[in-house]
């Protein structure tokens, strides 16, 4: 509270606004918008144009309005933090918003960004830049993380992947370089300073900086329908490689596998094709909207396997029916994506669902059916 009350003791700026109370909330919703478009930042209810901490009413009702309102009223939608604080003995409401990996947002059907200490339009040539960096995936990963320092990540995992990376795709990088300069050279690190993406890929404990928004629950279930009745679950919390490898390991206890004899040889044959799991099982990770506080959740049902994740699509360059044609690699998270192609496990062509259906139709299944609707993502294999 007191680092609070030291920013609002300065006064306005391109990060901070204040407002007297829920009343004027459309402007606070440009204003939100604003930070979003621009360097992210902190907008507080109870608070006069000088700075005078004034308060107002709050309530639970209060923060879920306001939290609704933004969200509602602003495309593509903003999640906010939306807090009631108590500055001075008096109630108050902090809204904060991180830099939006999916700029530019509108809100009320029009872009702002912030200059100083005043929300403003967008032109159209900045408009059509950030709309620009979007479809080509420049987001939420190659932001840096500033609370974090090299001893958050996993020094061995780093050198794990880089050795993997020289095996299957060349990369013919030195392992016997600091980390730090190997982050640097893979673009996780910028100027010593960490990404988000480092973080989630080797970091020791990305819960630190990322708890509810990058773990994999997993769950297999004895119906097709609800919740209540459970075989067998897991939630996987490490970083996202290994969340990777459990998750399908989970998996693959779970399918059913069977040999065939085919002269000397035995092979196994599995219910479904791994490759589309596999396949499957990626997307859901590289694609994932890592802003949100919704885990990623893998259903094994008796009659499908159900993959759901919060993602963002990039329409119109990608839309659900686009999915099941040749398309353009448009992934979310380019960094994220970077090393799971340097692992061999993701291909930089925009044929990760085309490989799901081929592999799936090829084994006598049934078709994938691909669903998005709410910012969520959904695809279910049938078995």
């Amino acid at each position: 509270m007191n680092d609070i009350l030291a920013l609002i003791s300065k006064g306005e700026s391109e990060t901070l606004e204040f407002k007297k109370s829920t009343a004027s909330l459309r402007e606070a919703i440009e204003t939100v918008c604003s930070f979003a478009n621009h360097k992210g930042g902190c907008l507080i209810f109870g608070v006069d144009d000088n700075g005078i901490v004034i308060g107002q009413q709050v309530s639970d009702d209060t923060l879920k309005n306001t939290a609704n309102s933004i969200k509602l009223n602003t495309e593509p939608k903003l999640y906010p933090r939306v807090e009631e604080i108590q500055l001075k003995g008096k109630s108050c409401i902090i809204v904060t918003v991180e830099e939006s990996p999916l700029k530019p947002h509108s809100a009320y059907g029009r872009a702002f960004t912030r200059m100083g200490t005043t929300t403003q339009r967008l032109d159209r040539d900045q408009y059509e830049y950030l709309l620009l960096q979007r479809y080509n995936g420049y987001g939420f990963d190659h932001q840096i993380q500033k609370d974090a320092v090299l001893e958050d990540i996993d020094e061995p995992a780093v050198f794990d992947f880089l050795e993997r990376a020289n095996s299957l795709r060349n990369l013919n990088e030195n392992t016997f370089l600091p980390v730090e300069s190997v982050l640097e050279k893979l673009e996780l690190m910028r100027k010593g300073e960490l990404t988000k993406a480092a973080l989630l890929l080797f970091g020791k404990n990305p819960g630190k900086f990322f708890a509810n928004h990058y773990e994999i629950k997993c769950g297999h279930f004895p119906s097709d329908n609800g919740y209540d009745e459970l075989i067998n679950d897991k939630e996987y919390s490490r970083n996202i490689i290994e969340n990777f490898n459990f998750s399908y390991g989970f998996l693959t206890d779970i399918l059913k596998k069977s040999t065939a004899k085919r002269g000397v040889h035995q092979n196994e044959v599995w219910e479904f094709p791994m490759d589309a799991i596999r396949e499957s099982l990626v997307n859901m990770i590289v694609h994932r909207d890592y802003r949100q506080d919704i885990k990623s959740t893998v259903e094994v049902r008796p009659s499908f396997i159900r993959f759901y994740n919060p993602g963002h699509l990039f329409a119109p360059t990608i839309t659900v029916e686009r999915l099941k044609t040749i398309h353009s690699s448009r992934p979310g998270n380019k960094l994220i994506a970077k090393i799971f192609y340097l692992m061999g496990l993701f291909e930089n062509w925009g044929g990760g669902t085309l490989k799901i259906i081929t592999e799936t139709v090829k084994a006598g299944k049934t078709s994938p059916e691909f669903f998005y609707e709410g910012g969520m993502f959904r695809l279910e294999l049938y078995r």
